[in-house]
């Protein structure tokens, strides 16, 4: 079978900016572009099927075709209603919100879509750059709401660097700050419960929408990943494994090949 391409979904944000375009050298319309969805079934933002040959559209209608869906997505997709992932790249030149995903129950309950676990590769990143992740130690259950109020003063601030491998499990929270390009791995949807903004308005003039009790609903204080560095590994390895998904890294100095068995 030949390789499907597909057509990016980008998305227009007040945090973006070029580096997609400049990067991967893409013609890309319009200024501020801060996620490129490149895998995507989602429907806020379907990968479009560059190839002719195909018939379908997009990516959701490729996996809703059951006469073809075992070939191209394996025996355990036979049996998943959505297609269960989403990848992006991430430009973030200024910092993200303050932000926190729900699980899958409470997505599907109050949102009608799917939790939102999601694993981080750092691409680049300016000398200093920086993460939210996670709270201070002295943050319980008992002081979360009270922490909430001045949160930007009661999260960790953590150092990353290019090469860095790191998961934010739902209920995380979490933040790209500015400077970072980062490719995503995550669950497909499209749920973030915003907490802190740094003050910023929309573009017209008012303050962006905060999420402030569907946050206290879902946050986890007792996930705590660490953060990896790959630079340095040279040989195939297994950086990610959940329910979810499976992230390897294969490394390649000229050609590779690898069989991949049907799931």
């Amino acid at each position: 079978m030949e390789p499907i391409f597909f057509k990016p979904s980008y998305k227009n944000v007040i945090w973006g900016g070029n580096n997609i375009s400049r990067i991967f050298k893409r013609n890309i319309i319009g200024d501020n572009i801060g996620e490129s969805w490149e895998l995507s079934a989602h429907p806020n933002g379907l990968s479009i099927i560059e190839n002719e040959s195909i018939k379908e559209n997009d990516l959701l209608e490729l996996f809703n075709n059951e006469k073809i869906k075992k070939e191209i997505f394996g025996t355990k997709c036979m049996k998943m209603k959505k297609f269960p992932i989403l990848a992006k790249f991430i430009d973030a030149t200024k910092n993200l919100s303050i932000q926190v995903h729900p699980n899958d129950e409470y997505a599907r309950i109050n949102e009608n879509d799917s939790g939102k676990t999601e694993v981080w590769y750092i691409m680049d990143c300016k000398d200093d750059a920086k993460i939210v992740y996670g709270f201070k130690d002295d943050v319980t259950l008992e002081n979360l709401q009270n922490a909430m109020e001045n949160i930007e003063d009661e999260v960790k601030y953590v150092n990353v660097h290019k090469g860095d491998f790191i998961s934010i499990p739902s209920g995380t929270i979490h933040a790209i700050m500015d400077g970072i390009m980062l490719c995503e791995v995550q669950q497909s949807s499209d749920v973030t419960y915003r907490v802190f903004d740094w003050n910023r308005i929309d573009k017209n003039g008012k303050p962006r929408e905060l999420h402030k009790q569907k946050a206290l609903d879902v946050i986890n204080l007792n996930n705590n990943s660490k953060i990896y560095n790959y630079n340095d590994i040279n040989t195939n390895t297994s950086m990610y494994k959940s329910d979810l998904f499976n992230i390897d890294m294969i490394k390649v100095d000229g050609i590779a090949r690898r069989k991949i068995k049907s799931r």
